[in-house]
């Protein structure tokens, strides 16, 4: 709903800033558009074709509940005549001024894109700002944090945004993602006086060098606080994120001022990555957002743009989870939006808002546990301090599980406390090492009736007692073998740990000696046993990122045998297609299951973009419930289904599912 408020704030005198009143629209960030192109110093005709027409054209046609623009790309070049940070020599019109006007006439919060600790220019023109490496060079595109960068350029830019140019928020981007270990007299300085280590590890081998990273991942943190309180010091409700902060990249607790969360999914596979980052944003606490690319880039500079069904199925897999979606389209080097897009911005916006009733933050409710250790991911060596490393393993068992149509969160570690015992069943995906405080957490919940599935080679190490397991030897390291489960034999390449089982502890799955299922081996692929009042699982072999390099069908059926076997009495299962990726939540009071088609080759990588998604028929959805329900409508269109329950199970058919609808079940409580 939106809301107009007239905000009076004091400005800080050594802004040069005067007192400013501001109609201000107010709204939430859930169905936007992104727009950038990274000005750079030859950029001199900005604006030539940039017109309040067009703009309002697009605005007019499109409709978004808010928009981000190009500010300040990552050369350090802003888009606009800016007073206070680095320009183009020449502009046609200050762009910036006219996105305002527009977007005040259609009453649509305006953002803007502003690259932060990456700013090259400003090392360019301050040297002493730069970060400097570990080898002793200066970076040439990331800036010290300790350095006056954010005092003397970017705060005062962001508050000439805020104030001057009266704008709604910034998206910081180029921040947690190119962070690494800042070797600058200022900051080893203040590493040892606050920690007593004199001799600075330059390599992950040295000793210290966790502490090191962790305190120069500190030093971020703070630098964020630092700029959004001084911004929110002279427009508190001027919203502000740092792009990926908080994120997969970034697994810490949320501890920063920071209004919202976001990232950009890139690349291709956009079905699958807008699905893993959903669900490492879905729990932190905070409003979020993530915003697909609305294109496809290759390392050789290729382009394609992805249909209007493409992006639609990894906005769904936003929306399940409770987030806002966005979409992202690149400007001509003038600033102009390119307007044969309009069309289809517009009808991947309706498609958005549509669902918003039934998503907008609403509650998940524990299924599958995905456990992303943070203790253990911090300690694998990585080229940065806040990056996408290590992830393959959770990825990979997450798309398993989602493919066998299980509805799984991702729980980090700090999560934990509040949420452990509310999952019926909690996955270790092939971490080694993890917090020796979250192993007794996980076995203690386990004792009170929890189920744990432990998979991988190594993993299983530090649980051999418990899974009633003893090790046959040394690990197999990429060892080529067969694997087998109930009728299905796949020749893999991939780490197994061979293990005799001990009395009690049940077999599932076994390698075999040839592609024959009459010649098993010894050793079996998986266990279960009982452990307290619960069970304890464990798969010996690494999994996941096989499984995202070698699709198949039976690892993922395995897994779900394992799930199914611990704890039979999860809310939901889906029958009729393997292309349908579920969520189940409460919105409203009511339970929402929500369902996607998972149909089109985004997974291939030959295939850039796709144009149609087949629908799916005849599904049918089972839903144990204690009650029979009032009604139950498929959303959104508000189309009623009938249903049959019996014996606390309500039977559901779904006639057609084309791209994303949301069973909604009323009354079950």
């Amino acid at each position: 709903m939106r809301k107009t408020l007239w905000l009076i704030f004091w400005i800080s005198l050594g802004t040069g800033f005067q007192l400013v009143a501001q109609q201000s629209t107010v709204r939430n960030r859930f169905a936007g558009l992104h727009l950038d192109f990274h000005a750079g110093k030859n950029d001199t005709l900005i604006g030539k074709t940039f017109t309040f027409a067009l703009i309002d054209s697009m605005l007019t046609v499109t409709q978004p509940d808010f928009i981000q623009v190009d500010c300040k790309g990552h050369d350090g070049f802003s888009s606009y005549p800016t007073k206070t940070g680095n320009a183009p020599t020449r502009f046609e019109k200050d762009i910036m001024k006219i996105w305002r006007e527009v977007t005040r006439k259609h009453g649509i919060p305006l953002y803007v894109h502003y690259s932060g600790v990456w700013d090259s220019e400003a090392i360019r023109q301050h040297p002493e700002w730069a970060r400097i490496n570990a080898d002793g060079s200066r970076d040439k595109n990331a800036v010290s944090l300790l350095s006056p960068y954010a005092d003397e350029l970017l705060i005062p830019q962001l508050k000439e945004l805020a104030v001057e140019y009266q704008l709604d928020g910034a998206w910081i981007d180029g921040e947690c993602w190119v962070m690494q270990n800042d070797y600058s007299p200022d900051v080893m300085e203040r590493f040892t006086r606050e920690t007593g280590i004199e001799i600075i590890p330059r390599k992950n081998t040295d000793p210290h060098f966790f502490e090191w990273s962790e305190f120069n991942r500190k030093l971020f943190r703070e630098y964020v606080t630092h700029y959004v309180n001084a911004v929110h010091a002279v427009r508190p409700d001027f919203k502000i994120t740092s792009n990926w902060a908080f994120s997969s990249m970034m697994p810490e607790p949320v501890d920063v001022p920071v209004d919202y969360l976001s990232g950009d999914v890139a690349g291709t596979n956009g079905l699958y990555s807008s699905a893993f980052e959903s669900r490492c944003l879905a729990l932190q606490g905070k409003s979020w957002d993530l915003m697909s690319w609305s294109f496809t880039w290759k390392a050789d500079q290729l382009k394609a743009t992805k249909s209007v069904q493409q992006l639609q199925q990894e906005a769904a897999q936003v929306l399940a989870m409770g987030g806002g979606f966005q979409s992202y389209w690149q400007q001509n080097r003038d600033g102009t939006p390119e307007p044969y897009h309009f069309g289809a911005m517009g009808e991947l916006l309706r498609f958005t808002k549509a669902r918003r009733e039934y998503t907008y933050e609403n509650e998940i409710i524990p299924q599958v546990g995905l456990l992303y250790s943070n203790y253990a991911w911090k300690r694998i060596p990585a080229g940065g301090l806040y990056q996408g490393h290590s992830q393959a393993a959770v990825k990979g068992t997450l798309n398993m599980l989602l493919d066998r149509q299980m509805a799984v969160d991702i729980i980090q570690d700090h999560q934990l406390t509040d949420r452990l015992q509310k999952y019926p069943v909690v996955v270790l995906p092939e971490w080694t090492g993890i917090d020796p405080e979250i192993r007794t957490q996980l076995l203690q919940y386990v004792e009170n009736g929890g189920n744990l599935l432990i998979t991988g080679a190594a993993a299983i190490s530090g649980f051999q007692e418990e899974l009633g397991i003893k090790t046959a030897g040394n690990m197999q390291k990429d060892s080529l073998f067969f694997a087998g489960a109930g009728k299905k034999i796949l020749r893999m390449k991939t780490s197994f740990q061979p293990v005799h089982l001990l009395e009690g502890t049940q077999p599932f799955g076994w390698q075999y000696t040839s592609d024959d299922l009459r010649f098993r081996g010894e050793f079996p692929l998986a266990s279960v046993r009982k452990y307290g009042k619960g069970r304890i699982a464990g798969l010996y072999l690494n999994t996941g990122d096989y499984y995202t390099k070698n699709k198949n069908s039976l690892i993922p059926e395995l897994l779900e045998t394992l799930i199914r076997y611990q704890t039979p009495n999860l809310i939901t299962s889906v029958k009729g297609s393997s292309k349908v990726h579920q969520v189940v939540a409460r919105k409203n009071n009511k339970l929402t299951v929500h369902l996607i088609n998972t149909g089109g080759a985004h997974d291939n990588p030959t295939v850039a973009t796709y144009d149609e998604v087949t629908p799916l028929h005849d599904l049918e959805l089972n839903v144990r419930l204690f009650v029979r329900p009032k009604t139950v409508r498929l959303q959104p269109g508000n189309r009623s289904l009938p249903f049959q329950y019996q014996n606390g199970n309500v039977t559901i058919k779904i006639p057609v599912l084309d791209i994303h609808r949301i069973v909604e079940i009323e009354d079950i409580y």
